[in-house]
């Protein structure tokens, strides 16, 4: 039931940020709502936090974007495997987990992208795409990251009162 709920949550948030969420830019930056969801579920008590989370929230990024499919994949994928090593290994405060896991996922999938970019000979500047693209984006996905939270806070408490902290 929790994998599926988790699905749905990441299939939904991939709908708002390909629809809505792109409209809504700070400079050149969006807010990463699968991002923000991926982290959030994988550190609610109940849910394992593994980097396979990272696997459909790439395909389904992959699958909407312009670039090869493998490229969000690996991002969401790093992404993931972050968000497990800062949970099991590194913090037990889960918001400053959280807050930790989205910085630094934003950083794995927009180093993932720029690096494709880079490699395929499109003429980037890594200090406009900081400046114009990752800082802002890092920005927006701060501002959403609690609201996120709260929101995944009460889908996990609804599935499994037992483990609210509260």
């Amino acid at each position: 039931m929790r994998i599926a709920v988790g699905l749905l949550l990441l299939l939904v948030a991939a709908l708002f940020q390909v629809t809505l969420m792109m409209r809504i830019n700070l400079l050149q930056g969006s807010a990463d709502l699968v991002l923000l969801v991926l982290v959030a579920w994988m550190l609610r008590p109940g849910t394992r936090p593994t980097w396979i989370w990272g696997l459909p929230a790439g395909l389904m990024i992959g699958y909407a974007s312009a670039l090869p499919d493998y490229i969000p994949l690996i991002g969401y994928l790093a992404a993931a495997g972050i968000c497990q090593i800062l949970h099991t290994r590194i913090w037990q405060v889960p918001l400053l987990t959280m807050v930790s896991a989205t910085l630094l996922g934003t950083i794995a999938v927009h180093l993932t992208t720029m690096v494709y970019l880079w490699l395929s000979a499109q003429p980037i500047d890594p200090v406009e795409i900081l400046n114009l693209i990752t800082i802002p984006s890092m920005l927006l996905n701060l501002i959403l990251v609690l609201p996120i939270n709260a929101l995944i806070g009460e889908v996990n408490k609804f599935l499994s009162p037992e483990l609210d902290p509260a």
